[in-house]
């Protein structure tokens, strides 16, 4: 009598051991399928691989892609402007690390079918399928992918996130203030963000922190802008580290629909799956061109930097295949 008690006890067990199971597994199914809706929702701009530059002689690593990010600087929402933000991203799964890449948007280079120009014009030339030739061209990459946002979508990014944790530094103030108004007015909203009342850390939120990203005139002017750019971005990296997966359908159902890409959803899904596993280290960023290895000119009343473009290339291939 008493085996058959135990053997009673040991099947409701069981029972309610294969209900939970039921319920988890129909969570992550539904976690699952609903992450694939959301990823229907994305701006997905196919473009021609044939004009993108690719070369033989580039470097190639099957654990290393990389990604363009082109940053419009737009003033009406959706309208196609330069790239004043153009940076590499690159995810290295042999290594777990995730290095952005600025490329300066003075950089004066070779653009097909156009004369030399500023590498940020490629993209008002000819959309992101010449800024990749451009690049590709330039500096002997073979990117093919791209994602592309304006400051209307990051604004909204950064808020979903909770902000971003930035240090404020005295000569930035004024700057950073000025841009906050400005895009107070342009938005024209019944929300405009606080200005900031003196040098310090602040978690600042999307308004503030696009104010931020774009201030120039306040310490060395462009240079120092992109570093800006790259802190944001990297903050941004950690936030979304740490954010569970009932937060990150919330976070893609608001990004999906605000950025252009030629990323299919299987190739999102893996990326997203190895960027999670390498953001939990420090992300590694360099500056092109370097210092040292370029020339400040003036040329058709443009100022430009000139690049020792030898130089260029092989210091951004030593940064991201390593040397």
């Amino acid at each position: 009598m008493r085996s058959k008690k135990n053997g009673r006890k040991m099947s409701k067990s069981n029972k309610k051991k294969g209900i939970i199971a039921f319920i988890l597994a129909s969570i992550v199914f539904s976690v699952f399928f609903y992450g694939l809706y959301l990823l229907g929702k994305i701006n997905y701009i196919p473009i021609d691989e044939e004009n993108l530059g690719l070369s033989e002689e580039a470097p190639e690593d099957k654990k290393v892609t990389n990604i363009l990010l082109f940053g419009l600087d737009n003033r009406v929402e959706g309208q196609r402007s330069r790239s004043d933000t153009i940076m590499i991203a690159t995810l290295d799964s042999r290594e777990n690390k995730i290095k952005l890449t600025s490329l300066m948007r003075d950089t004066y280079v070779s653009i097909p079918g156009r004369e030399d120009n500023r590498i940020n014009a490629a993209y008002a030339f000819g959309g992101p399928e010449l800024a990749i030739r451009t690049v590709n061209e330039n500096y002997n990459m073979n990117i093919e992918k791209y994602v592309t946002v304006d400051f209307f979508s990051l604004e909204k990014v950064i808020d979903l996130l909770g902000g971003v944790e930035i240090e404020v530094k005295d000569y930035e103030v004024s700057s950073l203030n000025s841009g906050i108004k400005y895009l107070n007015n342009l938005y024209k909203d019944d929300t405009d963000s606080p200005i900031i009342d003196s040098p310090g850390k602040y978690t600042l939120d999307g308004r503030q922190a696009v104010a931020y990203a774009r201030i120039r005139k306040a310490g060395n002017g462009d240079f120092e802008r992109t570093d800006r750019q790259r802190t944001v971005l990297k903050a941004l990296i950690e936030k979304g580290a740490s954010i569970n997966p009932l937060e990150a359908h919330s976070l893609l159902s608001t990004i999906l629909p605000e950025v252009e890409t030629n990323l299919s959803k299987g190739e999102i899904l893996k990326l997203g799956l190895a960027g999670l596993k390498s953001a939990k280290n420090p992300v590694e960023d360099l500056r092109l061109p370097y210092e040292g290895t370029y020339q400040h000119q003036k040329i058709r009343g443009m100022a430009v930097l000139v690049p020792n473009m030898e130089k260029n290339r092989q210091i951004l291939h030593d940064f991201i295949f390593g040397s």
